[in-house]
């Protein structure tokens, strides 16, 4: 009986640490999706400056959050989205309002699928 109570334990531990990691990471990507949608809309106004602004705020967000990231989601992932901001901050230098834009609105979808992927559902559990 001990055995169980251990185990149930144990299990009800684990389920609460999922739950908090998909909810705080859920945040995070929702605060950087609207970072970089801002960041978008700065670009749309020849705005090049308050972009390239906001884009270094999102880069620096992200670059504190790079150890937690690495424990929790595929290193392959977070690589995609790290190459997609990078090309997004040259991208920003060169005022490339085109290429910027396209490549912004892959960073999100990026993010999107990072927050997904943590996410307790039915798919991600089987």
């Amino acid at each position: 009986m001990k055995i169980c109570a251990i185990s149930s334990g144990v299990l009800v531990v684990l389920l609460t640490l999922t739950l908090l990691n998909s909810v705080y990471l859920s945040r995070c990507c929702s605060q950087w999706t609207e970072q970089l949608s801002q960041a978008d809309r700065y670009a749309a106004q020849d705005d090049w400056s308050t972009a390239r602004q906001t884009m270094d705020g999102f880069a620096a967000d992200w670059d504190k959050r790079q150890t937690y990231l690495h424990i929790v989601i595929e290193h392959d992932e977070i690589d995609n989205a790290q190459s997609l901001l990078q090309k997004c901050l040259v991208l920003a230098q060169e005022e490339d309002a085109v290429e910027f834009r396209s490549d912004i609105a892959d960073l999100i979808s990026q993010l999107n699928l990072l927050s997904e992927m943590e996410r307790l559902s039915i798919k991600n559990v089987l």
